[in-house]
């Protein structure tokens, strides 16, 4: 197997006339956990379904532990766990009986793993899935995808929705059984806490494109606002490599830029600007300026 556990090339797919993904690169790691951070309809389910073979590209080549899952999708979901936002699962059936039915077609099955995973996570064996939370449904299926021991696991939004607290019950718990077993995590979220919390790298999805996408220490290390004082107005532009976002008043400008070098705060300075100060800025801030954008 690549050290690319992920591999996506030039992905694109359309719906008829709306094109949901267009032109995706991507590569994850083998054992990093990678976020795909974007707005509801960026393009993120998408790409993960296309992953394991639910959805065929328009365009563009994928790889999956080596593997393509236009032909190889039953061999990838036999190495891969997949959580939905929507687990799957008969309702009328107990916990105990939806997790014994998921083992039956998992050849890797972990029954040792799954009790304690299901201890872990304080899932009552004989209760209905129709009579749990949300939340309870979103452990579930989180067993199901860990108990066979999957090299990668793919998580498509499941936290979406869930309070705080079950939410960083979930994904503790996902971090803890699957750098344990030397996995990789590829998950897809809106919810900027959980991505800041857990992901090594992270990728932004805007409409269907990657905006920004890198180590998240190298993307808040190399994204910085600069704040521009003057004297009068403004200059009506000011030429910046990489400008995300320039926001405007009366005698000042706010300008976000990626690639952050320190000579970008003497060509601010040699604009007129009387005193230029540059601040750090934490994901959700980077996340606002790349997909807001906003030129001066």
């Amino acid at each position: 197997m690549t050290s690319e556990v992920i591999l996506i090339e030039h992905f694109s797919k359309r719906f008829g006339r709306r094109e949901a993904v267009r032109d995706l690169s991507l590569a994850v790691p083998a054992g990093s956990i990678y976020g795909l951070l974007g707005c509801n309809g960026a393009g993120k389910s998408t790409t993960i379904r296309a992953l394991i073979g639910l959805l065929r590209p328009t365009a563009g080549r994928l790889q999956v532990l080596g593997l393509d899952p236009r032909r190889d999708a039953p061999s990838i979901r036999a190495r891969v766990g997949y959580v939905p936002e929507e687990p799957a699962g008969y309702p009328w059936m107990t916990v105990r009986e939806a997790l014994a039915f998921h083992a039956s077609f998992q050849s890797a099955w972990d029954c040792d793993l799954a009790e304690r995973l299901r201890d872990r996570l304080h899932l009552p064996p004989d209760q209905r899935l129709r009579e749990l939370s949300r939340g309870m449904r979103a452990k579930v299926g989180l067993v199901m995808a860990l108990g066979a021991r999957p090299e990668l696991l793919l998580l498509d939004d499941p936290t979406s929705g869930l309070d705080p607290l079950v939410r960083r019950e979930f994904l503790e718990a996902v971090i803890a059984n699957v750098q344990a077993e030397g996995g990789t995590v590829f998950f897809s979220s809106h919810l900027l806490d959980d991505m800041e919390r857990i992901a090594d790298e992270v990728a932004i999805m805007h409409e269907g494109r990657l905006a920004a996408s890198g180590p998240i220490e190298r993307l808040k290390s190399g994204t910085r606002t600069m704040q521009a004082v003057y004297e009068g107005a403004p200059p009506p532009r000011v030429e910046l490599p990489g400008l995300l976002r320039c926001e405007r008043g009366a005698h000042h400008l706010a300008l976000t830029v990626s690639g952050y070098e320190p000579r970008m705060h003497d060509a601010v300075r040699a604009t007129g600007a009387v005193s230029v100060e540059v601040h750090d800025l934490s994901l959700e801030e980077i996340f606002v300026a790349t997909v807001k954008g906003g030129a001066a």
